[in-house]
């Protein structure tokens, strides 16, 4: 799959997998009590490499919050499941 493809299918699948998210668990004293650390997502999403998870941290502290973890749910379903 070339690479401005893989784009437009992750865009896509961020776009139709933000209406489903899931609940979270409290982690970091003073972040969003919704937030997961890395590790966490990982347990939830098996083999998923943290490149892709962080790629879904757009404030770059190390957490995906609630309003992230569509994007992380999308590219898990492209990367990892239709594969």
């Amino acid at each position: 799959m070339s690479g401005r493809l893989r784009l437009a299918v992750v865009v896509a699948a961020i776009l139709l997998g933000a209406q489903s998210p899931a609940p979270l668990s409290a982690q970091a004293a003073g972040s969003d009590p919704s937030a997961l650390t890395v590790a966490q997502v990982q347990q939830r999403f098996r083999r998923m490499s943290p490149v892709h998870i962080l790629k879904c941290d757009y404030n770059g502290d190390m957490l995906i919050e609630r309003k992230e973890y569509p994007c992380v749910q999308s590219i898990y379903q492209v990367m990892y499941v239709e594969r």
